[in-house]
């Protein structure tokens, strides 16, 4: 209260209030007016909106709940380095999660038990070297676990495999089929419909792509927001208001790419373009809806629930056999104290147990690579080079030579330089002025 009644007395009592509090006042107001003026859709804050975080062998970056996701890694210092060297890094089986290391602390409890029941069956044999606990007969319990453990890894071994084999496939027949469709369609776009009256046709369809590629985001998490498209100037109120009213969340990015083909079809038309550049355009389109119908497959039809089930159960059976013998031998050891065979069985629990829980903590950390996990898809480093490659088509025309008729290239006149004093002379090829639209069109 004193402070803000001192700075008053201040002002008022200064020689130019009359000035300076006008001026306070316009600041404010044209502060309040930035920030309630909508922001303007703009591909290079697309391509700039995603940090690259520089580790020791990966490189990650922020998604849209600011989790790390690994962008690329290093294997050069991987090899270099070895991987115990590297087993805490972002994105390794030992940081990413934890379920790994509770189930195999899991089947140290399960051998800490089977030990303990055979201790307590045989405690007045624990000092004698060759009484009954040292001679206890553990060959079947062992040739169990030896055939258990030579079948179960040929299955995992497959199902790993087949898991691996779909997440590449989402990458690349999916998601990359959308990417690809997208930047074949613009440029396509950006040269056919190239004059600057085509501007605003091929602004609308850079804000449909890259809000289609959010609304697919926003379907495979089940997560709705179609505020940000609003806020990101991607969409309208009055566009918005449609894509709302499908309730199904898959059907709103193919209304966009729907957008997309009628407003390039008319226009190509209004251009009287060719026809099989027309067609060019719909068959983009109809990939970009393959692939998100691709998306909607994979994900809504997964591994069949009886076969993945099974390799769980054969992994955990395997685990548990692996603990209950090493706990029995373990005991065995002790009248004799073997601390060797002690030791042997404590590292084969914890090797054989973590290797096995960690391929299948892997199957279904990349089963779904939309979420938010370390390993799934880095979207907005993606998308940073989709709109990388849009803007590319987009300023790509320009300085783009025009050819004539005859064959001969026409190339822009070079600006002239800021303070030039005299104008730059044109070459006998650049008579054709800038790269605006000319009277000479690609034949």
């Amino acid at each position: 209260f004193w402070l803000k009644w001192s700075i008053s007395r201040c002002i008022a009592q200064h020689p130019l209030h009359t000035c300076f509090i006008p001026a306070v006042a316009a600041m404010a107001e044209s502060n309040r007016s930035m920030a309630d003026k909508p922001k303007k859709f703009d591909l290079r804050a697309i391509i700039e909106n995603h940090e690259e975080e520089e580790g020791w062998v990966t490189t990650t970056v922020k998604g849209d709940q600011d989790n790390y996701k690994i962008l690329r890694y290093d294997m050069k210092k991987l090899v270099k380095y070895s991987a115990v060297l590297t087993m805490f890094s972002k994105g390794t089986v030992f940081t990413m999660d934890t379920t790994a290391l509770y189930n195999v602390l899991v089947m140290f409890l399960f051998a800490l038990l089977a030990c303990a029941i055979t201790l307590s069956a045989h405690h007045e044999e624990l000092t004698d070297p060759k009484g009954a606990l040292a001679e206890l007969e553990t060959a079947p319990l062992e040739a169990l676990a030896t055939q258990i453990t030579a079948f179960v890894p040929f299955v995992l071994a497959l199902y790993v495999s087949l898991t691996l084999s779909r997440w590449w496939a989402l990458r690349t027949s999916a998601l990359g089929k959308v990417f690809d469709a997208f930047a074949n369609i613009s440029m396509i776009i950006a040269c056919e419909l190239h004059e600057k009256k085509w501007l605003e046709l091929r602004t609308q369809i850079a804000k449909y792509g890259f809000a289609s590629v959010q609304l697919l985001m926003q379907a495979a998490r089940t997560n709705e927001n179609l505020t940000m498209l609003i806020d990101g100037d991607m969409l309208t109120t009055i566009e918005v208001d449609a894509v709302a009213s499908l309730t199904d969340l898959w059907q709103r990015p193919m209304l966009l790419w729907a957008w997309i083909m009628r407003i390039s079809v008319s226009a190509m038309d209004h251009n009287k373009s060719p026809a099989p550049r027309t067609s060019a355009v719909m068959a983009e389109c109809v990939q970009a809806r393959e692939g998100m119908a691709t998306i909607n497959t994979y994900l809504d039809t997964q591994l069949p629930f009886a076969y993945v089930h099974l390799i769980t159960l054969l992994v955990n059976v395997q685990n548990l056999v692996v603990s209950i013998k090493a706990g029995i031998i373990f005991a065995t050891a002790v009248p004799g104290r073997n601390y060797f065979v002690m030791v042997q069985q404590i590292v084969t629990v914890a090797l054989v147990c973590f290797i096995y829980q960690a391929l299948l903590q892997i199957s279904y950390m990349i089963l779904d690579p939309f979420g938010d996990d370390v390993l799934d898809f880095p979207i907005k480093a993606y998308g940073a080079y989709l709109a990388a490659t849009v803007d590319a088509m987009m300023e790509a025309q320009p300085e783009c030579p025009v050819v004539a008729e005859d064959g001969t290239l026409h190339r822009p006149r070079a600006k002239k330089p800021k303070g030039a004093q005299g104008a730059i002379t044109p070459g006998p090829a650049d008579t054709a002025g800038t790269g605006e639209t000319s009277d000479m069109n690609n034949t």
